[in-house]
């Protein structure tokens, strides 16, 4: 019985050590969601702040303005709430906004967009 008891206490020694010896394998870092969507969308920040400024534009055009105002949204609330959008949302409003209508009539989806983004500002209030 105590040879036994000696060998388990000689094992868990040994395995104590083991583990002490052995340099820390992985390592890890946070990482900001900032970085992965810039990332994972292949934007670049030239791209990124080309896409700022279009959504800003039209953001500021008069009728767009109008129609925000209509909805209840000051105009700087606005573009407080384009500065707290991500690299992801931003590229995907400025891609919207590309593919719109020249006449200016807005489709079923860019009103949809326009209208949620009205909402989030309006629920962020």
């Amino acid at each position: 019985m105590q040879t036994r008891r000696l060998s388990s206490q000689l094992v868990a020694a040994l395995l104590s050590a083991g583990m002490l010896a052995l340099p820390p394998v992985a390592k890890a870092d946070l990482i900001g969601t900032q970085q992965i969507a810039s990332q994972a969308s292949g934007h670049g920040a030239a791209d990124i702040a080309h896409d700022r400024a279009m959504v800003e534009q039209f953001l500021a055009r008069s009728d767009v303005r109008h129609r925000m105002e209509q909805m209840g949204v000051s105009a700087g609330l606005t573009q407080q709430r384009v500065a707290a959008l991500s690299d992801s949302e931003v590229a995907s409003l400025a891609t919207r906004i590309q593919s719109m209508p020249a006449a200016g009539t807005l489709g079923f989806q860019e009103t949809v967009i326009i209208l949620l983004v009205a909402i989030l500002v309006v629920i962020a209030i």
